[in-house]
């Protein structure tokens, strides 16, 4: 339920004599308030080096601001802005104002009126921003306490304890404020809406599905303001259907003062029954899907526009890893030491399930088939065989997992008792990827079912694992973050899909204050929200409701 005064109820309740009213707002329309690189007037700040992101310069100064060009709406209709920003200011506080003018000349004559985050205020066709940091604290000191002032930082003896108490801002320094974002609103004329239309959600008989009715709007198109492409058209800034409908019922209150209720918020569908003809109707039905349940329609952990698979993941998991490449057995280049002049070849595909080392060291001097060798695979600790005849091409001799060697004649004495030669057998890897990562931690790794580390490498920082010798069916237990608890995963799917603004925080913060033992891992890959959400509320019996375009939670704990 929504609060509202004593006098909105007055006047709700009377039978003769109330004032109705009724307000549709249209948005967002992103508006270009000129922050870039040589545009407007920099006093101790910076362009950060992306867009909405203005940094304070290097040193020390007690105020700093930016001061945008005078800037043009691109839209006459607009007349409403809300800007929002998160800053960062170190010692500084970060103040956004804005003042708008009917024309370029007028702008400089009017006053800033300093802006609250997300909320509305009144826009002309032209406007100017500035950002100004001002100093709160400062920190530096002075020879003795009579020269302080407000804000200066001292540092205050502790006598007779010894030692001194002093104080500095927390924060980043140089300081910034990023994601600055200005968008305008439209809020239509309230005599051209000839039909607000009927409000209504229904509920599923078992109450496990939200079927919002679609909304559908009036309006009077006297001007042909509703024909796409038109210089009178509305909604420039395309995509149109993007923009969302805000509605809102309200009672003109004593002293003409008008109280509002926001009671429906939509997505826009369409504009259909389109007319504006000589001698025909001039009106428009502007048709939308109500906010919250269309927003949960969007697909969470979807792809990249370029395929690549991007789960939505939270807290420990055991995902499915999947075989992306396989590297080929290899046999490094022979090593020789000694004096003969033969050299070594390796034939055959090594067939090891591991790594390993080969030693085979000349028993007697001689040509290639007269003199004897013997080969070791632990440096010569031990012998696998000894006595063997050399050999060249025609007849090469088979050592083990599919590996032979023979030897090449050079000049003079081929083999010289005490040659030695080296070389390394590398084994068939398989390269397997989890995707979601990067992760905090990959804890475990299961093959064929079984947990195994030996051979196996995984990297948490891109989610490869590789595996030496084996192939098979690749899971592992990996810790996206710590984001456990359900309320936080359900908090970051909304925030996911635009709707954080629309969740009233209250009851979220109750349940999780309900439920502060509660843990579990979720990856949802390709999922509408509404069916991600599903999976966690009937685990965690959490209720999950829509009041009026607000979001509720609430713990189910076993009461009646």
């Amino acid at each position: 339920m929504r609060t509202t005064s004593s006098e909105y109820l007055q006047e709700e309740t009377r039978s003769r004599g109330t004032r109705p009213r009724v307000k549709a707002v249209l948005y967002p329309f992103d508006l270009d308030y000129g922050l870039a690189p040589g545009s407007g007037e920099f006093l101790h700040t910076a362009y950060g080096g992306e867009p909405g992101k203005l940094a304070l310069a290097e040193g020390y100064y007690s105020t700093a601001s930016w001061t945008s060009p005078v800037m043009h709406s691109y839209s006459p209709y607009l007349n409403l802005v809300a800007a929002f920003w998160d800053d960062q200011a170190g010692r500084m506080e970060a103040v956004v104002s804005l003042r708008t003018g009917a024309g370029p000349g007028e702008v400089s004559a009017a006053a800033y009126v300093s802006l609250n985050r997300s909320e509305e205020y009144p826009l002309l066709p032209y406007f100017q921003v500035r950002v100004e940091f001002r100093e709160t604290l400062r920190h530096w000191a002075v020879d003795a306490a009579e020269d302080a002032d407000a804000f200066t930082a001292y540092a205050v003896n502790q006598a007779p304890d010894g030692g001194y108490e002093s104080y500095s801002a927390a924060g980043a320094f140089p300081g910034y404020l990023a994601n600055l974002r200005l968008e305008g609103r439209l809020s239509l004329p309230e005599g051209e809406i000839l039909d607000p239309g009927a409000v209504r959600v229904e509920l599923a008989q078992d109450f496990s599905e939200l079927k919002p009715g679609d909304h559908a709007m009036l309006l009077d198109n006297r001007r042909g303001q509703w024909l796409a492409g038109g210089e009178n058209f509305y909604l420039l800034g395309l995509p149109w259907n993007q923009k969302q409908i805000a509605l809102y019922h309200g009672w003109e209150l004593p002293r003409g003062r008008v109280e509002w209720q926001l009671v429906y918020q939509g997505e826009l569908d369409r504009l259909a029954g389109m007319a504006h003809a000589w001698r025909g109707e001039h009106r428009v039905r502007l048709e939308s899907r109500d906010w919250v349940a269309a927003r949960l329609q969007t697909r969470v952990g979807a792809p990249s526009p370029q395929g690549e698979r991007r789960p939505f993941m939270r807290g420990p998991y055991l995902a499915g890893a999947e075989l992306t490449e396989t590297i080929t057995a290899q046999v490094t280049e022979p090593v020789k030491t000694g004096s003969g002049s033969a050299t070594l070849q390796v034939l055959g595909t090594y067939r090891g399930e591991f790594d390993q080392d080969y030693l085979l060291h000349i028993e007697n001097s001689g040509e290639v088939g007269g003199a004897t060798f013997r080969w070791s695979a632990n440096n010569g600790q031990s012998w696998r065989e000894t006595g063997l005849d050399t050999a060249g091409a025609e007849n090469p001799v088979e050592l083990e997992s599919g590996l032979s060697v023979y030897w090449e004649s050079g000049s003079g004495t081929d083999l010289m008792a005490g040659d030695r030669w080296t070389f390394t057998a590398q084994a068939r890897v398989y390269r397997y990827q989890v995707y979601g990562g990067p992760f905090a931690a990959i804890t475990e790794v299961y093959l064929n079912g079984e947990e195994s580390r030996d051979r196996v490498a995984a990297d948490p920082e891109t989610g490869v694992i590789a595996i030496t010798g084996r192939s098979g069916a690749v899971e592992a237990r990996v810790v996206k973050d710590a984001t456990t608890h359900p309320v936080d995963i359900i908090t970051d799917i909304l925030d996911a899909v635009g709707l954080k603004p629309a969740m009233e925080q209250e009851s979220f913060d109750l349940a999780k204050s309900l439920t502060p033992d509660y843990a579990i891992g979720v990856c949802f890959e390709n999922l509408p929200a509404a069916q991600a959400l599903r999976e966690i509320l009937r685990r965690c019996l959490y209720d999950f409701w829509v009041d009026f375009g607000e979001i509720k939670l609430k713990a189910y704990l076993g009461e009646e």
